[in-house]
């Protein structure tokens, strides 16, 4: 008797070891074919198993190609491992042959060890699924690859329908989640929601995948089969509508409601045949408490959940320079005035400059900048103010300058003189600089001694003079606007800077017109008064 017991123990693992080698042999066809139309993708890039979860006893149905382990505690106790045969069938040495393919795993296991029993009457048993088969499945419908695809019992529809060759490549989001068709060996078909499966985790929105299973994928229309969902929910957009979709259904594929979300004001918007709105106002609060029966859904219906009206929104102003903590801090809309945000950023230091401090701010967002170029120039501006008229509307749409007196402000406290801070201003405290900085034309460009009630000569002179090719028409340039001046207009000031323009080189050609330009109007002049004195 034992005998025949280690001959059906040997004759069961070489099956194994065949088996085994027949999954390997598959895997090495499949790596060194150069024809996809011919071979089988395989899902899985090792024959490692892919789940993601225990296998559900209830679900999980068997088939040719599983393999279980095999446990009976009796007095000489047996351990060995076997496979689902092609028949269906699997062979337990020194009990009998059963049929368990087409069965779920809980009925298989159930018939399996009431036939151990059977044999033997005391001690314990178990009957486990070891490995799990692979084997081949057909998707088809509207996608880039039709064909066949290898696929292991433990994977669902999801992992065909969203297989990627290269990972690397972003998911494709024309294929169809929704409406999908799994057509069975039998002929018996069922429906696929992935996109439900992934907001419910419900498996039968996503069923494991059976031997010959068919997939069928349909078209992906969202501009005319689709339902919309906006507002306080955590994935807005337009989903593909399924008939029998319900709003608490609708929403929960929309990834659920969001923390601001007000879960007692949903508009619903459905259009008639005549393309008239009609607004539906849900309270989900009484559907949840079943207080109302869940809003069933039509196509082409849009949803909006309307969020808690939040007043304190997330404003802020940035100060830096000469403060004590430099920093952003918080304001609340239209009521924070800046002296109160210098103030609460420790004050200015001994080496503030408040006269040369300034006050940003953006009203125009970053990504509307070339469209506000563009708005820009419908002025009709002269060519000659053109280029100007750009260089300061560039200046004003990166960073528009807001009028502000921090001496007035802080120094003196003047509550006439503070401004009201928006959203994104920059406080930026200047630095003492104690100088003038001449450039341009002159000797020694660089920083002079700041020295009041100089004026532009005096720094031109420090600086060594100016240079065979300076021009006369010299600026200052202020420091807290950027402003250029003619010298006479303005009193030079600590910080400000002096231009010293150059002038422009004209080759021979320029003054040889310009002179016999002049030298024309000249001679017409003569000429004109030659005959009126006649």
């Amino acid at each position: 008797m034992n005998r025949i017991k280690n001959i059906y123990i040997v004759l069961l693992l070489c099956l194994t070891g065949i088996t085994f080698s027949q999954l390997r042999d598959r895997e090495e066809e499949s790596k060194t074919s150069t024809s996809s139309a011919k071979t089988p993708q395989i899902i899985s890039p090792t024959l490692s198993v892919i789940m993601d979860g225990p296998v559900d006893p209830k679900e999980y149905i068997v088939g040719p190609g599983d393999i279980f382990s095999v446990s009976i505690w009796s007095a000489v106790p047996l351990m060995f491992q076997v496979p689902v045969t092609p028949e269906g069938t699997v062979v337990i040495p020194t009990v009998n042959e059963v049929a368990i393919s087409g069965l779920t795993l809980e009925t298989a296991k159930k018939s399996v060890l009431a036939e151990i029993k059977k044999k033997y009457l005391s001690g314990n048993a178990s009957f486990t699924l070891f490995s799990p088969r692979t084997f081949m499945v057909t998707i088809k419908g509207a996608i880039e690859e039709e064909g066949k695809r290898y696929v292991q019992a433990t994977q669902r529809v999801d992992m065909v329908v969203n297989f990627r060759k290269d990972e690397r490549k972003p998911a494709d989001t024309t294929i169809a989640q929704r409406n999908i068709i799994l057509e069975h060996s039998d002929g018996s078909r069922q429906p696929v929601d992935i996109e439900k499966y992934y907001a419910t985790k419900v498996n039968a929105y996503n069923p494991l995948l059976r031997d010959g299973d068919v997939v069928i994928v349909p078209p992906k229309t969202l501009q005319t089969n689709f339902i919309a969902v906006y507002g306080a929910v955590n994935k807005q957009g337009s989903f593909e509508f399924v008939d029998g979709d319900s709003l608490i259904g609708m929403l929960s594929i929309a990834r659920g409601l969001s923390k601001i979300a007000d879960s007692g004001n949903v508009l619903l918007t459905r259009y008639d045949e005549s393309a008239q709105p009609e607004y539906i106002r849900i309270d989900l609060r009484k559907i949840k408490n079943r207080g109302q029966n869940d809003v069933r859904l039509q196509r082409g219906d849009r949803i909006v959940v309307f969020a808690h009206y939040i007043s304190q929104r997330a404003t802020n102003v940035t100060v830096t320079g000469e403060v004590k903590y430099p920093g952003t801090y918080p304001i609340t809309k239209d009521s924070t005035y800046a002296s109160e945000i210098v103030r609460l950023a420790g004050g200015v230091t001994p080496f503030a400059s408040l006269k040369n401090s300034q006050l940003f701010r953006r009203s125009v967002n970053s990504t509307d900048i070339a469209i506000e170029r563009l708005e820009s120039g419908r002025g009709g501006i002269t060519p000659e103010d053109s280029a100007y008229y750009y260089l300061e509307t560039d200046i004003r749409i990166n960073r528009e300058l807001v009028v502000s007196d921090f001496t007035e402000m802080l120094e003196k406290n003047n509550p006439q003189k503070d401004v009201l801070l928006r959203d994104g201003d920059e406080i930026r405290i200047a630095v003492k600089k104690k100088t003038v900085y001449v450039f341009g034309q002159v000797v020694n460009p660089g920083h002079v001694l700041f020295a009041p009630n100089k004026d532009i000569n005096y720094y031109i002179a420090q600086s060594g003079g100016i240079t065979g090719d300076a021009r006369s028409d010299m600026k200052v340039i202020k420091a807290a606007t950027r402003q250029w001046l003619e010298p006479g207009k303005t009193t030079i000031e600590e910080g400000d800077y002096v231009w010293v323009p150059k002038e422009p080189y004209h080759p021979f050609n320029y003054y040889l017109t310009v002179y016999s330009q002049v030298f024309g109007i000249l001679a017409t002049v003569v000429s004109l008064y030659v005959l009126a004195t006649k």
